[in-house]
């Protein structure tokens, strides 16, 4: 007997038994879809929630400002205000000019102080400003109770005063390091400095202690007494200081060691050009002080500073080796010293690379060792004096 299977009936069911699936998988593909777009609505909707919360968050919640970052707004405040009033600015040298933060404030120049700091802290502040030479130097001062408080360098570094052993000495109304191993180094922006000492009136005297720079004369002028470009002992009519002056304008990338910022920290002062004797034994520099060139901004130790610095009760004159002992500014180089011989025209000292003081030639070459005078206002920034962490300025 012949099949009763149909070819045509069995692809009839087939292609409705592909229909069904291709509607079930569409019905199943669209509530996927569906509940996808809702999952996102729902993401959506929780981050615009999140967003209007943070938002409004903002209006509420403070913002809390470092005690740094408040000097800085105060700073850049006064700044502004004296561009716009320059006729209230200081006009004499070392003038100085305060303003409060709640005078810029009333002027519109910075929010009051009380919406940058953290909620129980009162602060009052003020920005001294003051002429240094052609720059204006700004310094914000800011007193927080026991929270915080703006500190000088002079009150950092005058909390460690010694009696014996290395570390600073106080001499009278002055202070100076002496010894070998002394934490006395500041950091400012192109170089590494020293302190030699702090002056009655709280300026900072500072040595380089960077980069050696070039050998140089003192001054090789033909001296009519001896015959021969010996050099002249004349300080005010100098080579040296002709290069002196060059070297704190200089802004040559290979040459500079002071910033525009450095220079507006820095305050004049007068150097003491008195000559002294091989056996003169005066360590206070009453003997080179006798003679000074005024208003200046670059200088070199006195013989009488580098004696001080040592702690050997030998250094008794110019002719004591024992001047190199226990003496953190024997840095084993040749430098130049700012006093002349009053024993003849054309001898100044200079430190060997020993560390013994030495009469020599005028016109022979060793490298200047500049001093400067640091503002007495200038606040610390951070740094213990270290050579790891040596103090920097605000």
């Amino acid at each position: 007997m012949g099949s009763n299977f149909n070819v045509g009936s069995f692809n009839a069911i087939n292609t409705d038994e592909e229909n069904k699936t291709k509607k079930t998988n569409k019905g199943g593909n669209e509530d996927l879809k569906k509940k996808l777009i809702f999952l996102g609505a729902i993401i959506l909707g929780g981050a615009l929630v999140l967003f209007l919360v943070l938002f409004l968050l903002s209006f509420l919640v403070q913002k809390s400002y470092s005690y740094d970052e408040i000097e800085d707004i105060m700073r850049n405040a006064a700044v502004q205000y004296f561009k716009d009033n320059s006729n209230k600015l200081p006009e004499n040298e070392n003038q100085i000019v305060e303003i409060d933060a709640s005078t810029l404030s009333s002027y519109e120049y910075m929010d009051p102080l009380s919406e940058y700091t953290k909620e129980g802290v009162t602060c009052t502040g003020k920005v001294s400003v003051q002429t240094n030479g052609s720059d204006y130097l700004y310094i914000p001062r800011l007193e927080c109770g026991d929270a915080y408080t703006t500190t000088s360098l002079k009150e950092a570094v005058t909390q460690d005063v010694v009696t014996e052993g290395y570390g600073l000495y106080q001499v009278g109304d002055s202070y100076v390091y002496r010894g070998e191993l002394v934490d006395n180094y500041v950091q400012l922006d192109l170089a590494l400095w020293r302190i030699v000492k702090i002056t009655s009136d709280g300026q900072f005297m500072l040595i380089y202690s960077g980069e050696d720079i070039s050998s140089m004369p003192w001054d090789d002028r033909y001296n009519s007494q001896v015959g021969y470009n010996r050099g002249i002992n004349n300080y005010s009519a100098s080579r040296i200081k002709d290069s002196l002056e060059e070297l704190y304008q200089s802004n040559e990338e290979d040459a500079a060691i002071l910033s525009d910022d450095d220079r507006s920290k820095l305050v004049s002062f007068d150097l003491c050009i008195g000559k002294r004797g091989e056996s003169d034994t005066s360590k206070d520099n009453s003997i080179e002080c006798s003679e000074t060139y005024a208003n200046q901004k670059l200088g070199l130790l006195t013989v009488s500073d580098y004696m001080t610095a040592s702690l050997d009760e030998n250094c008794q004159n110019v002719l004591s080796r024992a001047c190199q002992n226990y003496n953190y500014l024997n840095n084993n180089q040749r430098f130049w010293l700012l006093t002349a011989t009053s024993d003849n025209t054309s001898d100044v000292y200079g430190v060997d690379t020993s560390g013994v003081i030495e009469m020599v030639s005028a016109s022979g070459y060793k490298s200047p060792r500049p001093v400067v005078m640091l503002d007495a206002n200038v606040m610390l920034d951070s740094g213990k004096g270290t050579l790891e962490k040596p103090y920097k300025l605000k």
